[in-house]
């Protein structure tokens, strides 16, 4: 389902993008110089009819995009009915990327003020984290020890002595945790214990398993199959560590992006005023 998600996205960028290339194709190949004489010049540049309009309908999928963070603040006091968060994170990402298509179409491929370049680089950094902050998403575990419960609760009928060792070991050995106000920085610097903590559980599971008679047994009879057993109870205890390690990165970083959308906020209303004042003002005197 992701996957289809995510062909359906990028199918629609590509359509999008090649009819607005398509349209304007020959004026957006010219110089700065020749599109002047161009005759798309009048509906296609910055201020024309078409290009502006791709500003406008840009901009408001943008303003829309950020109707996200609201959810994520209010998502305790609002509604089920309006969504899930993560329903809303994908259309986030859908906003995000289609807006910011259109806006590049607005500019035209140029950059000929200090304004508009803050807008389209603090934009353009606004969706490099973005996409990164979603790839962090897909790779943050979600269940944590869940798994390895359910595990251990299967084989307590037949090891008592494997499922109590183990879960007495995870018990004894709790993962790094970072407070929720965490800087990126420290989440960073954080990773090598957080690779030590999922070492130390796989490590500590083996040892918890070959404590007990039984096991013991097994792995004298059948040692790949105890070898294999081992590997998915260490892998099962290591998930707790991989989800505190990657909800902390995410969380951090989801900080940073909330922080430069913001910016992202100030240089597109600046740039917005600037146009309005110099531009288009005179319509309404």
């Amino acid at each position: 389902m992701r996957w289809l998600r995510v062909f359906l996205t990028l199918t629609v960028l590509v359509l999008l993008a090649s009819a607005m290339l398509s349209r304007g194709y020959d004026y957006y190949r010219q110089d700065l110089v020749a599109r002047a004489a161009h005759p798309d010049y009048r509906i296609l540049n910055p201020a024309g009819f078409i290009g502006h309009g791709y500003g406008i309908v840009g901009t408001t999928l943008v303003a829309m995009n950020l109707l996200y963070l609201v959810r994520r603040r209010l998502a305790n006091v609002l509604p089920p009915w309006i969504g899930s968060m993560q329903s809303w994170l994908h259309a986030h990402a859908f906003t995000g990327l289609t807006g910011s298509l259109l806006v590049l179409f607005h500019s035209a491929f140029q950059l000929r003020t200090p304004i508009a370049t803050l807008t389209s680089v603090s934009l353009g950094v606004v969706v490099m984290t973005g996409l990164v902050g979603l790839y962090l998403y897909a790779l943050v575990p979600k269940a944590g020890l869940l798994p390895l419960q359910g595990r251990l609760a299967q084989i307590a009928a037949h090891m008592p002595g494997v499922s109590r060792n183990v879960t007495e070991f995870v018990k004894t050995s709790p993962a790094t945790d970072l407070p929720g106000d965490a800087s990126l920085a420290r989440a960073l610097l954080t990773i090598p214990r957080w690779a030590g903590d999922a070492r130390a559980r796989r490590r500590g599971v083996a040892v918890a398993m070959r404590s007990d008679k039984l096991f013991r047994a097994l792995e004298q009879t059948d040692r790949r199959l105890a070898s294999s057993f081992v590997a998915e109870l260490s892998d099962l205890a290591a998930a707790e560590v991989d989800t505190l390690a990657g909800a902390a990165l995410l969380r951090s970083w989801r900080s940073l992006h909330r922080f430069l959308a913001i910016l992202m906020l100030v240089s597109v209303s600046l740039h917005i005023a600037v146009a309005w004042y110099y531009g288009f003002r005179w319509v309404f005197e």
